[in-house]
């Protein structure tokens, strides 16, 4: 009987061994992981500190100016999609290299219309349950559906229906997180080099299947941290390409095209380069804008250049600004209570830095519009074409624009307008004639039929994504990202 009883201790004892050292492996492991996203939250940190803000709240109200539309939205909101390029840019992180309009918003240049039902979307996100996320996915009128397809792949991702369930819900592969199909290939544990009997002890099993478990969230801990370890790698490359290729100019056009507000770069007024509009806001007819002062990127020394030049006041206080390194986002903030703080302390100083600083951004502030004297629908598919051009030009777009896209009643002006500002075979090329579409619209010329609506701006009956690749027999597209019946896939 004390041989029996040994042998039981010493089973147990083995066994208690093979438990501590697996725990002991799945604390290393856990470690090594929290270990990797603390140094990954502490680069963030030392970017925020370098280029953006570290104050930066989920509370925070962000203006937008896309493309001429002023959106905004709560910070969190548009940060709900960690790890992605739209988390990136409004993160705080990069605040002072985004580019900026004449009135201190954030300037993105992309169809407002696209990005507006991104950012609408973003805030039903915010209020929704994981099931009912799955049933929605941004929708425009279909006249616009591919420019959203667009921004969607350049902001969140090319497979961005499920990188965006992953960013809000985690990932592991589409499965349940429950111990039995975790993302673990470790159905070997053992206790003592032993399985447990088949109808062993239930304690056992249950023991074997939390280590299992653990080890599966462990491996999807470690590959959303590779994840966001890759995506703030690429986020300053991002930001650099997207605010200003290289070699680009990064004016921003503010256009009234009769009547209608528009704005975007001066380089995508250029990505044709024979064009009229090329030519019109060339380096050398570009006047317009090129006299205003871009306050918003002054650094320091360019800060404290300009204090100097203000009449009466001591040259000494001109360092301050330098010692307080006060940038040019930052001098329109000071009022004269944030003087005295950083140490100017003559009265008559004071007012005088006071309405220098207030006349300074009336002058930045004041808008400098080009007249276009075109058909706000004809000038907007154009400007969208040219601002896909671009991103594809600078490689952050990897599919090619496709050809305007017009309605076709508007053919005879369309094709006006395109030929006068793209002579030659530039105007070729954008109306190069194509096979017609089941959308309603013209590509390139050709015409084509709506499907019937429903009445809830959807088609009747149910019609496959636009988006996605057809078998040959395919009905008409719907206008909404969803998910295909057929098992389709995105381009």
């Amino acid at each position: 009987m004390e041989d029996k009883l040994e042998r039981v201790n010493k089973r147990l004892k083995e066994a208690r061994d093979d438990l501590d050292k697996h725990l002991e492996k799945a604390q290393t492991e856990e470690k090594r992981l929290q270990d990797k996203l603390h140094d990954i939250d502490e680069r963030k940190k030392q970017c925020a500190a370098a280029n953006g803000t570290l104050d930066a709240s989920d509370d925070d109200l962000i203006e937008i100016n896309a493309g001429g539309k002023i959106i905004a939205a709560r910070r969190g909101v548009l940060c709900q999609l960690k790890g992605t390029r739209f988390e990136a840019l409004f993160s705080g992180r990069w605040e002072q290299k985004l580019q900026r309009d004449g009135s201190g918003r954030i300037f993105l240049d992309v169809n407002p219309k696209a990005f507006q039902a991104i950012v609408d979307w973003l805030n039903v996100l915010a209020i929704s349950s994981e099931e009912e996320h799955k049933k929605r996915m941004p929708t425009v009128n279909e006249e616009y559906n591919h420019l959203l397809k667009h921004q969607m792949a350049l902001f969140v991702g090319g497979d961005f229906e499920t990188k965006t369930i992953n960013c809000l819900f985690g990932s592991n592969n589409g499965l349940p997180r429950t111990a039995n199909n975790s993302a673990s290939k470790r159905d070997g544990f053992i206790f003592g080099g032993k399985q447990p009997r088949e109808g062993g002890s239930r304690m056992v099993a249950e023991i074997i299947g939390a280590i299992k478990e653990k080890w599966g969230t462990l491996k999807e801990l470690e590959a959303d941290t590779s994840s966001l370890e890759e995506s703030f790698l690429k986020e300053e490359q991002f930001i650099e390409t997207f605010v200003g290729g290289e070699g680009e100019t990064r004016d921003i056009v503010k256009l009234n095209v009769s009547g209608t507000i528009m704005a975007t770069q001066r380089a995508t007024l250029q990505v044709i380069e024979d064009s009229v509009l090329a030519q019109q806001f060339d380096n050398t007819k570009w006047t317009e804008q090129s006299n205003r002062p871009n306050v918003m990127e002054w650094t320091p020394d360019e800060v404290a250049q300009w204090v100097k030049s203000i009449n009466d006041v001591p040259e000494e206080v001109s360092q301050l600004f330098i010692e307080n390194e006060i940038r040019g986002s930052e001098l329109f903030a000071l009022d004269k209570e944030g003087l005295k703080m950083f140490g100017v302390k003559r009265v008559g100083t004071i007012c005088l830095l006071s309405d220098a600083i207030c006349a300074l951004k009336r002058e930045a502030n004041k808008d400098v519009v080009t007249l276009i004297e075109h058909s706000p629908y004809c000038f907007g598919k154009i400007l969208d074409y040219l601002r896909l051009k671009r991103l594809h030009s600078i490689n952050l777009l990897t599919e090619k624009p496709a050809l305007p896209s017009f309605s076709e009643d508007k053919r005879a002006m369309f094709e006006t307008v395109v030929r006068y500002y793209f002579p030659g075979e530039s105007s070729k090329l954008i109306l190069n004639e194509r096979k017609s579409v089941p959308t309603g619209f013209s590509f390139g010329g050709a015409a084509a039929t709506y499907p019937p609506s429903n009445g809830f701006g959807q088609p009747s009956p149910p019609q496959p994504h636009p988006f996605l690749r057809q078998p040959p027999a395919a009905p008409a597209p719907s206008f909404a990202f969803g998910i295909d019946p057929r098992g389709a896939v995105f381009d």
